[in-house]
């Protein structure tokens, strides 16, 4: 990750409080021009110079869940001028990883406030979910296969929007969904492949499983490389564009960072795509697929592969599944 222009404003404000003699007060802290509606501030702990974004949230701090993880930690903390909310680093090196999530952070508040909104504390509490749920699973980039994969599922919500101006909601990947994406009862699985494939990659006992949905679908994502095709950068940009509000563009973002997508990354990296087209299947009765309960009971767990060929009888129109998965959300 390379060091933004706000980052390094970051240290700078670090560095400058280093400076200044200690007091009595848990935190030193200078508050930062902006945002006006919500009271922000770059901080060192006084106990060990812990560099902190601080936040004084008044009473909407209560809700926010504290959280410990790669070296980062979010906690509350009483101080004479009331509740603060302090994310503070505890591995030293990772400083300037640090300075990029505060000052993404930041950036994601001031995107709100010059939209007008002022749930500010919701917004930057949001901000830090995705940033948690990133670090919980890695700090650094996307591998080549997983941006593959990434893009098929934003090819696939590219084309649920047009049936559902909300369709972003229905997008469960990123929160660890057992379907890519759920609405209304319907489930849509989306496996992508780069180049010709025969097999669909199955990674869990329960991820064809249709107990208790209304359908569920495969979307088969057929990508081929191109010099005049996509990369994973410009179709983050393009899906964004057509989101309404910074509401909406907001939880795109924060989904795409609990996705594993870096925010501010080369909008040129990965390969460069075109879609051939999306294939669809309904799992149904005799759909070949490993289920929970049809395995002994000593399997925990099983990935497996399905040959497409094996699945010409159940294959629909994609576009009629997109139609009604789309609609489902306007009933």
């Amino acid at each position: 990750m390379s060091m933004t222009p706000d980052a390094a404003a970051l240290l700078g404000e670090w560095d400058e409080l280093a400076a200044v003699a200690p007091g009595d007060r848990l935190y030193r802290t200078r508050r930062l021009s902006r945002p006006a509606q919500l009271d922000l501030r770059a901080g060192l702990r006084e106990i060990d110079g812990a560099p902190c974004l601080v936040a004084l949230p008044g009473g909407a701090g209560n809700s926010i869940a504290s959280f410990e993880t790669a070296g980062l930690r979010l906690s509350r903390a009483a101080d004479p001028a009331g509740l603060l909310l302090v994310l503070s680093l505890e591995e030293p090196s990772r400083r300037d990883l640090f300075a990029e999530i505060c000052s993404d952070c930041i950036r994601t508040v001031l995107r709100w406030e010059d939209e007008g909104e002022n749930e500010l504390v919701t917004v930057l509490a949001a901000r830090l979910a995705a940033w948690r749920a990133f670090l919980r699973d890695q700090t650094s980039g996307l591998s080549r296969n997983e941006m593959v994969g990434l893009i098929g599922e934003l090819l696939v919500l590219d084309r649920l929007l047009d049936e559902n101006a909300e369709a972003v909601a229905a997008w469960k990947a990123p929160d660890d969904g057992l379907h890519d994406f759920v609405l209304s009862g319907h489930g849509l699985e989306v496996k992508t492949a780069l180049g010709p494939t025969r097999q669909l990659h199955i990674s869990t006992l329960d991820q064809l499983d249709d107990a208790g949905l209304a359908s569920l679908h495969i979307a088969h994502v057929r990508l081929v490389e191109s010099v005049s095709g996509d990369t994973l950068g410009q179709i983050t940009t393009l899906i964004e564009q057509r989101l309404n509000g910074e509401r909406a563009r907001s939880a795109f973002r924060n989904a795409l960072l609990r996705r594993g997508l870096l925010p501010g990354g080369d909008a040129n990296a990965g390969p460069r795509v075109a879609c051939a087209g999306i294939d669809g299947y309904a799992v149904s009765d005799g759909f070949p697929r490993l289920l929970r309960n049809d395995v002994s009971l000593g399997i925990a767990e099983a990935t497996y592969q399905v040959e497409v060929r094996a699945l010409a009888g159940f294959a629909v129109d994609m576009a009629t599944v997109l139609d009604t998965f789309g609609g489902t959300g306007n009933e």
